[in-house]
Order: structure tokens, then C-alpha cells, then sequence
């Protein structure tokens, strides 16, 4: 992945702060059932992103959805470094990350 310049930083460590907040406060209720989405998901395809469950979702806390896929990203599922206009209305097409799932490769180069 290309190296982020200092201000791209700083805007995705706010970024991600954000994400951590709002799901902190979404109910535990919110963050399993994405979860889950996310487990069946991943059963039949190789990537997602907010775009592919945002339709076979129930109505979620703002910044669930992205904030879970984000923090799946931490064990379960990696960034492929690619990113897809956002299909949501509220977004206006602003990039979304596409993960896939974590493998034992990963897991290896990691450690």
C-alpha cells in the first residue's frame, strides 16, 4: 500500500477514532449482527465491504457497519488495499475499503 502523506494520516487516525467511538456506543446488538453478516458473508464470497451487507442489514447505529469491518480487520479479515465508491446516499460516493479474509500467510508475515 502506497505511504499515506501526513495529513492522510492524521484525517484516517480521526478516522478511525471516530469508528471506534460510534461503535463503542452502538449497542452490542448492533456490532453481533454485523459480525455475523460478515461470517456468511465471507462463507460464499472473497472480499467485502460495507457495500455488500449495507442491503441485508437492518437499520444500525451510524458508523457500525464500517467500524466493525474495521475492527474485524484486526484479526479475522486484512485490507486488500483497495477501495469502492460508497453506494450509500448519505456517503456521496466516498471510498470505501474492501477487505478479504485474514489468512495463515498473513498471519506468518505478521509475526
Amino acid at each position: 500500500m502506497p505511504r499515506l502523506t501526513l495529513a492522510e494520516q492524521v484525517a484516517a487516525d480521526a478516522r478511525d477514532k471516530t469508528l471506534a467511538q460510534l461503535v463503542r456506543q452502538a449497542s452490542s446488538w448492533d456490532r453481533k449482527v454485523v459480525a455475523q453478516a460478515v461470517l456468511i458473508w465471507m462463507r460464499d464470497h472473497d472480499t467485502v465491504s460495507a457495500n455488500d451487507l449495507r442491503d441485508h442489514l437492518p437499520d444500525l447505529a451510524g458508523g457500525v457497519l464500517p467500524g466493525v469491518l474495521r475492527g474485524m480487520s484486526h484479526n479475522y479479515l486484512i485490507h486488500t488495499g483497495n477501495y469502492v465508491p460508497s453506494t450509500s446516499p448519505r456517503t456521496k460516493g466516498h471510498p470505501i475499503a474492501v477487505y478479504r479474509r485474514r489468512t495463515d500467510a498473513d498471519r506468518a508475515e505478521a509475526a
